[in-house]
């Protein structure tokens, strides 16, 4: 017989094995060897007689015996095999056990708790694919039962109007499909996959050059059938909602095949294969099938997937006193005599029947009974130094255990309810509020969020109805940092001491006449970025250029567009506390498969912003080019300002926050012809925006009404000819417009040479700038010449025939170009002189496959102007050289250098690191950031080093470390600036053997600041630790632990606005337990405290010591009673008084989780020596429910 539920009840000769720890049983033998077939008489233990329940989960395997066991009413099988009893009845599970572990295979359940993963490969070692090449895709993913069909899509995203698919090929979940590839000059290609609804998923964009990929994106050598994991999933709308099962072995005969899950495997060469599958819920049958190579083996193993499944722990422990002498607290105060007392913590996971996952936890702390369930969303305090080392340390237990933060709250309690892809959340989140042009929220918050989306789609995927809402009561204030982009990687924030994972880091396109944002692009941390959150500095993997695109007319030779680096985050204000709340949401609704409306609406209100904001949008698509977008909105007081920088954090110019009330309306469209008729080739779109004066959002800080509008007309009647139109128009109410327009017209003779045809009208009016006044008509010609795939390079020429008022002449002569040396070796640049001056850029570039990159660029704009900084002197431009190289094995190294020569103003910024790995367990980082400006109105520099180390071996020794300063000195934007900051931050565990255990941690921090960032302190935590916790033989166990504490910030407490008090204090602390036997255990704790202390930072520091012994005795019975008798002393040097205590309880076990306690403390005080009260005289009830 098999069964699905069991529940075991032990009697107490079995409950010492199966419910006691084996230790007790080595530690203390009793005889209770089988003699005559009989125990001997004194074979027994204390908890004879005690029977316990213990609930066993349900078992997976399916019960498909159906033989009865006939006349005999017994089998018995061993492995499988029928030893006695009825011969029909066979155990066919156990069976399949042995032959699946003699074949080196198994199978195994891995729970609800899978991630479905979606991924695409390419079959091929080609650099890169030309027009006409065949191309071989690998889909890849782990939930095909889920999945109805699949298909390539191939995109070029080399369009004028942007992307544009130009193939989709049929492709089965796990297939592969060969595609003949299309004309594309910036081809990608993306994986999606339809369930029986038509809702899909699709991966990332995958590049068909190399350049454009990782090494993981490529399958050389063929197509082998090897599970890989990787998840690229980009857009997720299919939900899955089952148990996972992976087939494993090793061993398989080289030329052998396995059939399993719907799959057919070729296995590594060592013979390995794992592959695993998301599965519904359900019984299923689970076949595994090796042939090939002399293999010829066929098992089935019958598998039941819950539909529920549950994790979970909890206790609750109460107490109820009486106070004999009614206490008194440190300043000789009362208290009432009688008291409860309590604590509830709990934490579970688990999936519901009916498709929910729960995510909930909470611990309130140790409060009286009328406050525990108060203020459940309080926040606990922060410091400065969890920013720098997130593995904050912990006193050591010998148990070895982890924390996986799967609850991240900032209060008490955590809670998300979550069923495909909706959800409810109480905790810590980002409230990203997407979809609006106008309106967005991309801050980091603590509070409640939802999100709803229908199960019904578009044709496109898209949820019919999404709803998106936030509240929470904010305890940091956003930073938004903007920088123009310096042609580097490394840009320092303003702010220091970052809310860590808050930022949301961005680039931006932008009109540099009107602000108007073009594009933006959300980067990814890690992939494109990385982030000291202590020093507030943003390092980008790639280079950064200043100015991008621009048409046949140029204006600025380096281009016409501005690009522009977002940052904004969440920091820790250095005084005061941040009152108030945040709440808002979107509402969106596809009403067709073509038409959304939208709604939003925001609101801040803290000490510094006041502002609510509200909006709605629509959007119709007649496809993915063609569009036409309208949105109003409207803000109503304050919001948060903003920074930028043109140098990459060195100058900064703030702008406060508008106020008042402002409006804004938008309209923007594109229409692609193709759309109406396949034969035509070309698109029109136009915009316009209206901003009045006190519109405030994260993009515009309005201080004038604003009118903007434009229009872009391309056609291309033949492969070879093409031409544009195009005209902007922004004015506002201080009187300042902007009017340009023109023509172009582009005509390619041969498969080498394009001639590029312009005239261009500016009309502008500047109020209080002159030379910003006028008008302009200019012509220019440009020729192309593409003389291979690794050489293209051009020259034009303009000039102009009409100017008047201020505005200058705009001639201009230049050439420019790329060139590819090698695969990894290009170089591009320009050298052009006009009107306006000598314009150069120049950029030499070298990446390889093993993560090696440098380059050496030049750049000098002749329009360049520094916001704060009026040029004296000539401008001779900007250098730049920077890379990335690993040399060898063990070392990685990277290094900028930008040197810009600003006239007079003269800035030089560099970064060095080094990343060296010294063996397989010992690691070393190191870095440098030094910037300097020399200025006649003041000099300024700035010095960022970092040292790091990171070690872990086998034998059971780790450790990390890292230790950072910041240095200060000069006039930055008018102001005196001098700071020092130096902060350090160490752990390192060791462990000795299996039963002992060692730890350090050291925190520190010194800073000698203006207050601005990070406030002036001195700060130091060193953390000792030590486990002694044996296996074979437990009597002993012993824990002990000296904290140090200099605390000269005093740290805020809960939120106030003044700091606490500042301390030095050297704390230890010592506990051991011995078992006499198997009931009897003796112990102690000798603890002391040597402090100095003082209310804040005026007053004198006053001595504060004590020490503290307790010895007590413990009668324990499994299931049973547990006795306690315990003596204390406490002496207070200071004041020299010395107490004495005694404290008897008794407990009850009451089943598996309750027990319940009586007990009677004839001291007044506690065994926590920062505990000062004298308040714990008197009889206590104590009740503990665990689960």
């Amino acid at each position: 017989m098999k069964l699905t539920s069991l529940t075991i009840r032990a009697l107490a000769s079995a409950s010492t094995l199966a419910l006691a720890s084996a230790a007790f049983a080595q530690s203390f033998e009793v005889d209770c060897t089988v003699t005559g077939n009989a125990l001997p008489a004194d074979c027994g233990v204390p908890n004879a007689g005690t029977v316990v329940g213990v609930d066993v989960g349900a078992n997976t395997e399916i019960d498909n015996d159906t033989a009865t066991l006939g006349d005999s009413g017994f089998s018995i099988s061993i492995d499988g095999e029928q030893v006695s009893g009825d011969a029909r009845v066979e155990d066919l599970t156990r069976q399949t056990d042995i032959a699946l572990s003699n074949a080196d295979v198994q199978v195994k359940f891995d729970g609800l708790g899978a991630t479905p993963a979606l991924d695409l490969a390419i079959a091929d070692e080609r650099e890169s694919f030309e027009a006409g090449d065949t191309i071989t895709f690998r889909s890849k993913t782990n939930y095909p039962a889920y999945l109805a069909r699949g298909e390539v899509r191939i995109i070029d995203y080399s369009g004028r109007s942007g992307p544009r698919v130009v193939a989709v090929v049929p492709v089965a979940p796990n297939g592969t499909v060969s595609v003949t590839v299309p004309e594309g000059d910036d081809l990608v290609a993306v994986h999606r996959v339809y369930d029986a609804s038509g809702r899909f998923d699709e991966t990332e964009a995958l590049g068909l050059n190399r350049d454009q990929r990782g090494d993981g994106d490529f399958i050389d050598g063929g197509l082998p059938d090897l599970e890989e994991g990787a998840d690229r999933t980009a857009i997720r709308r299919i939900p899955v909602s089952g148990g996972a099962v992976t087939v494993y072995g090793t061993g398989v005969r080289q030329g052998a095949q396995v059939q399993t899950l719907g799959e057919t495997i070729t296995p590594a060469p060592d013979g390995s294969f794992v592959v695993q599958r998301i599965l519904p819920a359900g019984e299923t049958d689970v076949e595994v099938r090796v042939t090939g190579a002399g293999e010829d083996l066929y098992l089935q193993r019958g598998v039941t997937i819950p539909r529920s499944e549950w994790f979970g722990v909890a206790t609750v422990d109460l107490t109820f006193g009486y106070r004999t002498d009614g206490g008194k607290d440190a300043a000789g105060g009362g208290f009432d005599k009688y008291y409860d007392r309590g604590r509830l913590a709990f934490y579970t996971k688990g999936k519901t029947q009916s498709g929910w996952e729960i995510t909930a936890s909470a611990d309130t702390g140790e409060d009286d009974l009328s406050e525990i369930f108060r203020n459940l969303d309080k926040k606990d305090p922060r410091h400065l130094l969890l920013r720098l080392d997130s593995d904050k340390a912990y006193p050591v237990y010998g148990d070895d255990s982890t924390i996986v933060e799967d609850a991240p709250t900032s209060g008490k309690f955590y809670l998300k309810a979550e069923r495909d892809g909706n959800y409810a959340l109480w905790g810590n989140y980002k409230g990203n509020i997407t979809g609006s042009q106008l309106l967005r929220n991309e801050r980091t918050l603590y509070g409640a969020q939802g999100h709803y989306a229908t199960q019904a789609q578009t044709e496109k995927g898209e949820a019919r109805v999404t709803v998106d809402l936030y509240a929470a009561q904010p305890d940091n204030l956003p930073g938004r940092d903007t920088f123009r982009g310096t042609g580097g990687s490394v840009y320092f924030l303003q702010r220091q001491d970052l809310s860590i994972g808050s930022e949301t880091i961005s680039v931006e396109i932008r009109d540099p006449d009107t602000n108007r944002v073009i594009d933006r692009q959300t980067l990814v941390y890690g992939r494109d970025y990385d982030i000291n959150y202590l020093q507030g500095v943003v390092t980008l993997n790639r280079p950064l250029t200043g100015a991008v695109g621009g048409g046949t007319v140029v204006t600025d030779p380096l281009g016409e567009n501005t690009v522009i680096l977002t940052v904004n985050y969440e920091y820790t204000p250095t005084s005061g506390s941040v009152d108030g709340y945040a709440y808002g949401g979107r509402v969106q609704v596809w009403a067709t498969d073509n038409l959304r409306f939208g709604a939003t609406g925001m609101v801040e209100q803290t000490d510094i912003a006041d502002q609510t904001a509200q909006g709605v949008d629509l959007r119709y698509e007649l496809s993915d080019n063609s569009y036409l977008e309208l949105e109003y909105a409207r803000t109503e007081g304050p919001g948060f300002g903003q920074s930028f920088s043109a140098d990459g954090g060195l100058i900064v110019t703030n702008t406060g926050p508008v106020g008042g009330t402002g409006e804004a309306y938008l309209a923007r469209g594109q229409l692609e012809f193709a759309d109406l008729n396949p034969d035509l080739n070309g698109r029109v779109s136009f915009y316009a925006e209206q901003r009045e004066a006190g519109f405030s959002t994260l993009d515009y800080q309005t201080t004038n009404d604003e009118d903007l509008y434009g229009f872009a007309l391309e056609y291309e009647p033949t492969d070879k000819l093409g031409w544009r139109l195009y005209y902007d128009d922004f004015t506002d109410s201080a009187g300042k417009t902007v009017r340009e327009g023109g023509a172009e017209l582009s005509y390619k003779i041969s498969e080498r040479l394009t001639w590029d045809l312009g005239v261009e009208h500016v009309r502008k009016n500047t109020p209080g700038d002159p030379d910003e006044t006028g008008s302009r008509t200019d012509v220019a010609a440009r020729l192309t010449v593409t003389q291979s795939e690794r050489l293209e390079w051009y020259a034009y020429a303009q000039g102009t025939v009409k100017h008047s008022g201020g505005l200058t002449k705009n001639n201009r002569v230049g050439v420019g170009g790329r060139y590819e040396f090698t695969p990894n070796w290009a170089f591009e640049g320009e050298l052009s002189d006009g009107s306006t001056g000598v314009g150069a850029l120049a950029l030499l570039s070298y990446e390889s496959d093993d993560n090696t990159s440098a380059y050496f660029g030049y750049t000098l704009d002749p329009r360049r102007e520094f916001n704060g900084v009026t040029l004296s002197g000539k401008d001779r431009g900007q250098f730049i050289a920077g890379g990335r190289r690993k040399l060898g094995r063990d070392v990685s190294v990277y290094a900028e250098n930008t040197y810009d020569l600003f006239g007079t103003h003269r800035s030089l910024t560099s970064t060095y690191g080094v990343d060296y790995e010294r063996s397989e367990f010992l690691t070393y980082s190191a870095s440098a950031e030094l910037g300097r400006i020399n200025d006649p109105l003041g000099d300024f520099d700035r010095t960022a080093l970092s040292f790091g180390v990171r070690y872990e071996n086998q034998t059971g020794v780790s450790g990390r470390g890292r230790l950072e300063y910041r240095r200060d000195r000069g006039i930055l934007s008018g102001s005196q600036r001098d700071g020092d900051t130096i902060a350090a931050s160490a752990t390192l565990r060791y462990k000795i053997d299996e039963e002992r255990r060692f730890l350090f941690s050291f925190d520190g921090s010194y800073t000698d600041t203006d207050g601005s960032s990070i406030p002036d302190g001195r700060y130091a935590e060193v953390t000792l630790g030590y486990a002694y916790r044996p296996i074979e033989n437990d009597r002993l166990n012993v824990l002990a632990k000296y904290t140090y504490l200099h605390d000269l910030y005093g740290q805020e407490v809960d939120g106030t606005n003044e700091p606490g008090p500042r301390q030095k204090s050297h704390v230890f602390s010592l506990d051991a337990s011995y078992d006499l036997d198997r009931q009897w255990t003796v112990g102690g704790k000798l603890g002391a405290r040597f402090s100095k202390s003082s209310p804040n930072a005026t007053a004198a520091f006053q001595n504060n010591d004590a020490w503290l012994a307790v010895a007590n005795a413990r009668y324990h019975v499994t299931h049973k009673w547990d006795l306690l008798v315990e003596g204390r002393v406490l002496r207070a040097e200071q004041a020299g008084t010395t107490e004495y205590g005694l404290l008897g309880a008794a407990y009850r076990h009451i089943g598996n989780n309750y027990k319940i306690g009586v007990g009677y403390n004839f001291g007044k005080f506690s065994d926590d020596l920062t505990d000062l009260t004298f308040d714990d005289r008197g009889v206590f009830i104590n009740l503990i429910a665990k689960f």
